[in-house]
């Protein structure tokens, strides 16, 4: 019961790889939320990559963006790589402005392109 509880997005397993569309506006609780769902997901599942889709996220503030790269470099521990995909223009500019480097993510233009990535990994 508790795990429903704790779902934050869903997940989509496809081939080797998770799927992670992110549609709903992240916070503090709710990206630390994410974070311990994906690392369940990571270690259940045996993912070599995490594709995080943030076409539909208006705001990725430093704090977001620390924990997201963080949750990459915990992924990175457990052998799975991380691709963030469809950072939009209004995010891209914010984030640059506040000089974020996300450390630990490869970086995708759009889901294909992040698909193609995962898929030589």
């Amino acid at each position: 019961m508790s795990s429903n509880l704790e779902r934050v997005v869903p997940i989509l397993q496809i081939a080797d790889f998770l799927l992670v569309p992110i549609q709903i506006d992240l916070d503090d609780r709710t990206v630390g939320r994410l974070q311990q769902q994906l690392m369940r997901e990571i270690e259940r599942t045996r993912a070599k990559a995490v594709i995080l889709d943030v076409r539909m996220v208006e705001v990725i503030d430093s704090y977001i963006s620390y924990t997201l790269s963080e949750t990459a470099a915990m992924a990175r521990l457990m052998g799975c790589r991380t691709i963030l995909c469809g950072i939009q223009p209004p995010v891209a500019l914010t984030l640059a402005q506040m000089g974020v480097v996300l450390e630990e993510l490869t970086v995708a233009r759009d889901l294909e392109h992040a698909l193609v990535l995962a898929s030589s990994l």
